[in-house]
């Protein structure tokens, strides 16, 4: 959750809504993944932390 709440302070200072999101691995309790609001820097209007978020998982792990 910390890191979730620094990548929505990210997002707040690059003029995004602040919302941040990570993907845990269950087993680990590692971080898989993670994004921040992006729809504006990004020119996409899907580009919410938690898309961003899972396509980076996806990415990561197939």
């Amino acid at each position: 959750m910390t890191r979730a709440l620094e990548l929505a302070r990210e997002a707040a200072e690059a003029g995004e809504v602040p919302v941040g999101a990570v993907v845990v691995d269950p087993e680990t309790g590692e971080i898989v993944a993670e994004g921040a609001n992006r729809p504006i820097a990004g020119h996409d209007p899907t580009a919410h932390a938690e898309i961003v978020a899972l396509r980076a998982a996806a990415a990561s792990r197939g």
